[in-house]
């Protein structure tokens, strides 16, 4: 996509007025408030909620990410070959994955063991948890190639054991890449991800993988089909809440919070507090919190999701209130929690609270700071910030300049 350097606002009007829509119409088709639109497009505000923007995109027939555009101000700089993207595509697309010309010999050396590859998957998956995009680039090349390997030169048990340690290293090469704006990618890489799961026999596994589908799907802006496929698989899975594994009511509860961020975004406000009301029974029965294949579940990221539903639906002064009376002594990692953050410093936000939004923003910065840096929405939120602070030099000024956003 080429590099645009308008504003939100400019982009919105000069999309707008080639589809021949008055102000009037597009807030209509896009259900949001003529008065958000005017005030974008006169760049009296900077952003909106990714809800608004969403609904925004859909109406003029475009991805969210082309209504964002690729600005230096908001989308920060991707290196690619420091991040390691082209060499993660290049292995989640290898030509031993095209039918007819698969190479029986992907790993010339010794394959690694399994108790190898499990050492090193479980120090990718710390590393992901932190949101080290850099340093997670340059680990998963190598260890998607050796996790194939041992798929072909190991047998038996143990070959059923690498599949499911292969899935569950495509799934986080593929999340990385949503990150970073490469959804395709991420998509082509969760189709390899579960074919691997599909050798692995792991149900959770296999799980898990639609809830990253669901969250690929949810980040292109495909919001019923992110709701749908989490539905369909919490469906096949059925827990008993009474009798069934607290890991596999921790899955079913994570599905059924992918199903109610989508369904809030798509201003389905009912569906996704049924949805969510599901899933915070499923966290209170398991009592504690899970971490899923890298994922957390539980009471505390229950109520986290609860936050940011609040949040989505532009319901502040509540997400404040459900801010609250998440646990304080619970368990989320660095990049889940920054998230919490940034989705409290919007609440405080819009309420007009800029200090203690900053507050949230800064600490954020410290829990994840190369989440942050690529974040397109906490970008969105310190650029707006930082031009409504009055004193030059203040804190989110200078948390603007370390994110190298222009103001």
């Amino acid at each position: 996509m080429a590099s645009d350097d308008a504003s939100l606002g400019v982009r919105i009007k000069r999309m707008r007025k080639r589809r021949g829509f008055t102000q009037e119409q597009f807030a209509e088709k896009a259900d949001v408030s003529v008065d958000l639109v005017r005030k974008l497009e006169q760049e009296v505000r900077h952003t909106a909620s990714m809800s608004s923007l969403t609904r925004m995109a859909r109406a003029l027939d475009i991805e969210i990410a082309q209504l964002l555009g690729q600005s230096g101000a908001i989308h920060a700089t991707v290196d690619e070959q420091a991040v390691g993207i082209l060499a993660i595509r290049d292995e989640l697309s290898a030509l031993d994955y095209f039918p007819g010309l698969g190479d029986d010999n992907v790993f010339n050396d010794q394959p690694p063991t399994v108790e190898h590859l499990s050492g090193a998957l479980k120090e990718a998956e710390r590393v992901r948890q932190q949101g080290s995009f850099a340093e997670l680039g340059s680990m998963l090349p190598g260890l998607i190639a050796e996790a194939r390997a041992a798929t072909q030169a190991l047998s038996g048990a143990e070959q059923v054991v690498a599949y499911g340690l292969l899935s569950e290293v495509l799934q986080i090469a593929s999340t990385m890449m949503t990150g970073l704006g490469r959804p395709d990618i991420g998509y082509i890489g969760l189709i390899r991800a579960q074919e691997a799961a599909a050798k692995s026999n792991n149900e959770l596994l296999h799980a898990m993988n639609v809830s990253a589908l669901s969250w690929v799907l949810f980040k292109q802006g495909r919001l019923n089909d992110a709701e749908t496929a989490a539905l369909r698989q919490a469906a096949f899975m059925e827990p008993d809440l009474l009798r069934d594994s607290p890991q596999r009511i921790a899955v079913w509860g994570i599905l059924m919070l992918r199903a109610a961020s989508a369904a809030v975004r798509d201003k389905q406000i009912d569906r996704s507090n049924e949805h969510m009301n599901l899933a915070r029974t499923a966290a209170a029965r398991i009592e504690r919190d899970y971490n899923i294949y890298a994922t957390p579940f539980g009471p505390t990221n229950a109520g986290i999701a609860a936050v940011n539903a609040a949040v989505e639906s532009e319901q502040f002064d509540k997400a404040l209130t459900l801010a609250a009376g998440v646990p304080g002594n619970g368990w989320v990692s660095p990049t889940w929690k920054s998230r919490h953050l940034l989705d409290v410093a919007i609440a405080h936000s819009e309420l007009d609270h800029d200090e203690a939004a900053v507050e949230q923003l800064l600490v954020a910065e410290r829990t994840a700071p190369e989440w942050l840096r690529y974040h397109t929405l906490g970008r969105q939120t310190v650029r707006e910030l930082a031009e409504r602070a009055k004193r030059r030099q203040a804190p989110i000024q200078r948390l603007a300049d370390r994110l190298d956003i222009d103001l």
